[in-house]
């Protein structure tokens, strides 16, 4: 009843094998909705009907006034909490790559080479921190 397609697994109707859309989609639940999908052949028309739910937090969100999940962390991220408290109870305070190269004082070249990175487009994929620039002047 699905189907990869483009590197997307699709849903396919179980009568005529076409693929199936979601035409609705309704909250049910703070972490629920109910889907409603329709087959892609006019001459079947066959509906289903099914659900999305977030089940656990993966990873926590960037924004610093972000609230905690109210969803139970996954394995991979209880195990990624598990090993920054024993790298912190260790004293291991080596940075990871990509906090290196924020953490990296100078210009972009010094970043360049503190992550190793060959080309500076690289560097600049990487390197998240934000440009200070200069206010305008008032003429």
């Amino acid at each position: 009843m699905s189907a990869v397609a483009g590197g997307r697994v699709i849903f396919s109707c179980e009568s005529c094998d076409s693929r199936l859309i979601k035409r609705t989609s309704t909250l049910v639940h703070k972490y629920l909705r109910n889907d409603i999908y329709v087959c892609d052949n006019p001459l079947c028309g066959a509906s289903y009907s099914g659900h999305s739910e977030l089940t656990g937090i993966a990873s926590p969100s960037g924004v610093p006034t972000a609230l905690p999940s109210e969803l139970p962390p996954t394995p991979s991220f209880l195990r990624a909490q598990m090993q920054l408290a024993w790298k912190a109870g260790k004293g291991y305070i080596q940075l990871d790559l990509l906090d290196a190269i924020d953490a990296t004082v100078g210009n972009r070249g010094d970043k360049q080479d503190a992550a190793g990175h060959q080309s500076p487009a690289t560097t600049g994929r990487y390197d998240h921190a934000l440009p200070v620039v200069k206010p305008p002047r008032l003429r």
